[in-house]
């Protein structure tokens, strides 16, 4: 399923969507942490890139498994095909503040809000009743 929007509205519809059903990739793990990145994404055609949520966590040794620690955004190249540790960059906020972080400036924040995407959800997945 895709889903045409504005990439200032992009985080909101995500939000208002039940995708628990959509599966997580884990995008990079050590011994120490682990992260894990939405089966989910949103593609901006412009800029070549997708964009997923994702959640930083790290290995709790009295429970010896990894626990979320905190939520990130994550930015992939879009012709790359996910495979661990092929991201660009990620950092600890919305959509649009770690766009504007990526590109340094290059873009201001009412023109990356402004960039159409599509939120691109596997329809391979079934959903769970």
């Amino acid at each position: 399923m895709t889903i045409p929007c504005r990439l200032h509205e992009a985080e909101e519809i995500i939000s208002e969507m039940d995708l628990c059903h959509v599966p997580d990739d884990i995008m990079e793990s050590e011994e120490d942490y682990r992260i894990v990145i939405s089966g989910f994404r949103v593609y901006i055609p412009e800029l070549g890139i997708c964009i997923h949520e994702g959640v930083f966590c790290n290995y709790d040794e009295e429970e010896k498994e990894y626990l979320p620690d905190f939520s990130i955004t994550v930015i992939m190249d879009a012709d790359t095909e996910m495979k661990e540790g092929e991201w660009l960059y990620y950092e600890q906020d919305g959509f649009l503040i770690t766009l504007a972080n990526y590109y340094s400036g290059k873009y201001t924040l009412s023109v990356l809000s402004e960039l159409s995407c599509v939120i691109c959800i596997p329809d391979d997945v079934p959903e769970e009743e």
